[in-house]
């Protein structure tokens, strides 16, 4: 059984609702990416009439173009819908991981009703990324149990580890010195004698900018530049300490930063607000930054872990994460996205290793 939440779009005019089906916003996402009406109803696998109606039905209602059509120079999104194409995109990134969460829990507790011989539930917790998604759905196609998966941030997850709230944590941690501050935290929720290490991916975190870089953004000092704009992580993410570690490297104050305060809880949505032009500059990981075709100017590499006891390494679920992080299928799955290093994917690695 599979279930999703997902939110919908809905326009009330005259007391009449209109619910916006989700292929607009594909065929506005396909028509940005494409420059061309026909190559984007190719990509989507719908008729060139299919798309014409659709977007003169809601230009009739809206009362505004969706794509300006120049001959000899293809299309592009007007206003209106570069505004509905970047809404979309935000709302998705911002509540995804918890409408997943949602998902899995639901799902768990029907199986329980509805199952009468259900297969084994593994619970992990850990921070919303392709790596882990790409995982999950190897899990989901090749393996007999059931992957109970929840997205928090790394210390949160490390926190449900130790309360025995799920059997694997995930957690990413800076290379080198930037590392310190971090580590003291996780190690007061590790056991280096109860705890194994299984290794990810090595991932890159940096700044995330509008693709052409108007404003010529080459480093964390650009931050502090007159007309420039941040979104920031929430406060207690890991992500958001490794951005404050490197400002206090830098010898940089938040108050030197235009829109330090205004925060987003994923990767995705940092992505989204910069690509919507709602502001300049994000920090996050690399693949996010190419999902939404931004610029990426790297900073800092990661180890990106899993955590499991020691009592479990063993254990058939276990060694079939293993199996599959080492497997061919996973560096398929992620090869194709920047800034993940897997040349150690599925390792059993040691605390020295990570926080040494």
């Amino acid at each position: 059984m599979e279930i999703k939440i997902d939110f919908h779009w809905q326009l009330t005019q005259n007391g009449k609702p209109h619910h916006i089906d989700d292929i607009l916003f594909q065929m506005l996402e396909a028509i940005q990416q494409e420059g061309s009406l026909k190559q984007a109803t190719e990509k989507l696998g719908v008729s060139y009439r299919f798309a014409w109606g659709l977007l003169n039905k809601w230009e009739a209602l809206l009362g505004q173009p969706l794509v300006i059509l120049e001959r000899g120079r293809g299309a592009r999104l007007a206003v209106v819908g570069e505004k509905l194409m970047h809404a979309n995109r935000h709302l998705s990134a911002s509540f995804s991981p918890e409408l997943d969460n949602f998902s899995t829990e639901l799902k768990r507790e029907f199986e329980a009703i509805l199952d009468h011989s259900p297969r084994d539930t593994f619970k992990i917790f850990t921070s919303h990324g392709l790596a882990v998604g790409a995982l999950k759905e190897l899990i989901d196609q090749q393996s007999d149990f059931l992957l109970d998966l929840h997205f928090h941030g790394s210390q949160e997850s490390l926190k449900a580890l130790k309360a025995g709230d799920c059997h694997i944590a995930g957690f990413h941690l800076p290379i080198g010195e930037l590392k310190r501050h971090l580590m003291i935290d996780y190690l007061k929720l590790l056991d280096e004698k109860q705890h194994q290490l299984i290794y990810v991916v090595r991932r890159n975190q940096g700044l995330m900018v509008s693709r052409d870089n108007p404003k010529q953004i080459n480093d964390i000092r650009s931050l502090t530049m007159d007309g420039v704009t941040f979104i920031n992580r929430q406060m207690g993410s890991a992500t958001r300490t490794l951005f404050d570690q490197l400002l206090a490297a830098h010898h940089i104050s938040s108050d030197e930063i235009k829109g330090y305060s205004h925060e987003e809880f994923t990767h995705m949505a940092v992505a989204a607000m910069v690509a919507s032009g709602a502001a300049d500059i994000g920090f996050g990981i690399a693949p996010i930054a190419d999902k939404f075709k931004l610029e990426f100017i790297p900073l800092v590499w990661e180890h990106y872990c899993l955590v499991v006891p020691q009592l479990l390494v063993d254990d058939p679920r276990v060694q079939a994460i293993i199996s599959l992080l080492k497997s061919d299928a996973f560096h398929r799955k992620v090869r194709d996205f920047k800034g993940y290093d897997t040349a150690r994917s599925g390792e059993l690695v040691s605390f020295d290793e990570i926080f040494t």
